[in-house]
């Protein structure tokens, strides 16, 4: 990549290298359009970003004009390169016929001996490409030290201003949309403080068998929590599941999957390896949702992503966590009956501000890599024109065409997966008994569920 105004080139590592500060701008960028959340209009920002690029197209017009001189240089030179690759190409069709021929020529060779011919015509390949590279360096020198090119450096400068424009302003106005997290101001400033983990999480089934949900930080009221409880007893009844549901109001590190592997490892929840572990970070605004490892056929990945997608994320989203839980729980419960599926109708009108909110920065984010796209491929062609995209152009050196791929891979990849449950409604062996004396069955998790935040 040449440098603007300057003859040098940045190496690989360089170019990625100024990657970092690039990134580093286009977030820093997003954090000022944060500041500005509901006080500046996104697309006002995309406005200026079309703005800054008509100046930019416009100047760059006028200059193409005033140097048009430059443009005819540009194609002679481009037709020049075009004759050194054409040359070269053709020394390598020859090759590529002398190389069948001798080939052709052995006509019970062993294809050790095809192989050794392709290699050694390889090696002319190469050499015929180092020659090459060396006449289009040169005369690329030679031409570059006669021939000073103003629209060059103009356009090199319009390039980079033109995408830094639209990455700022593209981050400036996903930032405006982002609404910045409100504090809490009805959770005791103890929940604020303190965190869960699997070793200090109470949980009340290891005493009292009737009990799945640990609510150490009462974000769930008494009423609802008893309503949870009986919907996961009629699960553990019924299909043999046993379950514990944790809502916290911070987990230790803000690590869900860190808390589920800790519950299964310290309570082995499920008998029969027939688990669910639900854990949910209110305050952290994350969650997870682990089936055991013989659930994962029962209750799928994708079936507890869709759990949490039509019950959990749109009650916390619209603060309301007692509806949340509930109905996540009689949802799971419906899904293993094979019941419809609970509607939550009452927020509906909730979520909907959120949802207008992630409609607007979608459709801000879809101008943009328009707007980026056309603008990239603007700059191709008008490179291609100025001759600063010569070498991509002209130098249509053929590959190597005698590298033999005939023998392919051979990978013999192995299928790999996990035995899966095709039965929702699995017999329990056990039957209905007491669930007084409390304790799990001495389950573990396979690594499987869904998470993510709202």
């Amino acid at each position: 990549m040449d440098i603007p105004f300057t003859q040098k080139k940045l190496n690989g590592l360089t170019g990625c290298l100024l990657s970092i500060p690039t990134l580093l701008f286009i977030g820093a960028i997003g954090v000022i359009g944060q500041q500005f959340y509901d006080e500046i209009s996104p697309y006002i920002i995309v406005g200026l970003a079309i703005i800054i690029i008509a100046v930019i197209v416009s100047l760059g017009s006028t200059t193409n004009k005033k140097y048009a001189n430059e443009i005819k240089e540009n194609e002679k030179m481009q037709e020049e390169l075009r004759k050194i690759v054409g040359k070269y190409n053709a020394k390598v069709s020859d090759l590529e016929k002398s190389c069948k021929s001798e080939i052709n020529a052995l006509v019970s060779a062993r294809s050790t001996q095809k192989q050794s011919i392709r290699s050694n015509y390889s090696s002319k390949y190469l050499d015929n490409w180092r020659e090459y590279e060396k006449e289009r360096k040169s005369f690329e020198s030679s031409w570059n030290a006669t021939h000073k090119s103003h629209l060059k450096n103009f356009w090199q400068w319009a390039f980079v201003i033109g995408f830094i424009a639209l990455l700022g302003a593209c981050s400036f106005s996903l930032g405006v949309t982002m609404k910045p997290e409100p504090e809490s101001s009805d959770i005791s400033a103890l929940m604020q403080m303190r965190t869960w983990s699997a070793d200090n999480i109470p949980m009340p089934h290891m005493t009292d068998g009737t009990q799945y949900v640990s609510n150490p930080d009462s974000i769930l009221s008494q009423e609802v929590v008893d309503s949870i409880n009986v919907v996961l007893r009629q699960m553990d009844d019924q299909f043999d599941i046993e379950s514990a549901m944790i809502i916290v109001g911070h987990i230790e590190n803000d690590d869900p999957i860190a808390m589920v592997r800790g519950v299964y490892q310290k309570y082995g929840v499920g008998k029969n390896n027939r688990g669910l572990v639900i854990v949910v970070g209110y305050l952290d605004h994350s969650y997870f949702i682990a089936p055991g490892r013989a659930l994962e056929g029962d209750l799928t990945d994708m079936e507890s992503d869709q759990l949490a997608r039509r019950y959990l994320i749109p009650s916390m989203k619209a603060e309301q966590p007692d509806s949340g839980m509930l109905y996540l729980a009689r949802g799971t419960y419906a899904l293993f009956a094979s019941k419809d599926m609970p509607e939550m109708s009452s927020l509906t009108s909730t979520p909907k501000a959120e949802d207008d909110e992630d409609s607007t920065g979608g459709i801000i984010m879809l101008i943009f890599m328009a707007l980026l796209g056309g603008w990239g491929f603007y700059a191709k062609s008008m490179a291609r024109k100025l001759g600063f995209a010569s070498t991509g152009l002209a130098s249509g050196l053929r590959a190597n065409p005698f590298i033999d791929f005939s023998s392919g891979f051979s990978g013999g990849g192995s299928s790999y997966g996990s035995l899966r449950s095709s039965s929702r409604s699995s017999s329990s062996s056990w039957g209905g008994s007491s669930h007084s004396s409390g304790g799990y069955g001495g389950g573990s998790w396979g690594g499987g569920g869904a998470g993510g935040r709202w």
